[in-house]
């Protein structure tokens, strides 16, 4: 064990992108029964990069995080390994929101539009009891347990999945809900020259993305 913890709040605010990425997509899905084929695609993308973007953690916790918990707090293995298990729910669930979102891509209509947003609320309803039982159990026992540099690891591996052209969304979309605090917390990890170059090469494209998100038609 650490003698002092390791700071672990990254995957408190990363998990709030989760927690309401998936029911905003919903609401944008039902708003317009009959949406332009425009509106259709870039929905379709919208969602299905923020659904990549939950299997990409998952996958970086399965491969690093948790076998790492296993190994070094092996007393703690029956509710490490449980929480690990809910991954399996919430990959079926994510499945199935993929398959309803190329469906709707490739026949959108009122009825495949109402299955998609169906989808992404059973996904939601998997993932939330999901993300509060990582948090108290999982999240404090890897700060007693792991190196800083194993911990980052895991971020590592996550947003090696990102594409680069996605990075400036990816990072906008984590940062929309934080407060001043925890958004500074999560620009202290940006290389100095997109710190510097924040408001071009992050701000500026995600409030671009975020427009035609919240209003396009």
């Amino acid at each position: 064990m650490n003698a002092q913890p390791i700071d672990v709040r990254d995957m408190r605010i990363v998990h709030e992108t989760f927690r309401r990425a998936y029911s905003e997509g919903a609401e944008l899905v039902r708003a317009n029964p009959t949406p332009s084929p425009q509106r259709v695609d870039f929905l379709a993308d919208h969602l299905e990069f923020g659904l990549m973007m939950l299997h990409n953690h998952h996958e970086s916790e399965d491969e690093i995080l948790y076998p790492l918990l296993l190994e070094r707090a092996p007393e703690q293995a029956p509710d490490t390994e449980r929480i690990e298990h809910q991954h399996q729910e919430v990959a079926g669930a994510i499945e199935a929101a993929s398959a309803a979102g190329r469906e709707w891509r490739r026949s959108p209509s009122p009825e495949t539009g109402e299955a998609l947003a169906l989808s992404l609320e059973a996904l939601n309803a998997a993932l939330q009891p999901h993300l509060d039982d990582e948090e108290q159990t999982v999240v404090p026992l890897a700060a007693r347990t792991l190196t800083e540099a194993e911990w980052e690891s895991v971020g590592e591996h996550s947003r090696a999945g990102i594409p680069k052209d996605k990075m400036s969304i990816a990072f906008g979309m984590l940062l929309e809900p934080l407060n001043e605090d925890d958004r500074n917390f999560m620009k202290k990890g940006l290389p100095a020259p997109v710190r510097l170059l924040y408001p071009i090469l992050i701000d500026r494209p995600w409030r671009k993305y975020r427009d035609t998100l919240r209003n396009g038609t």
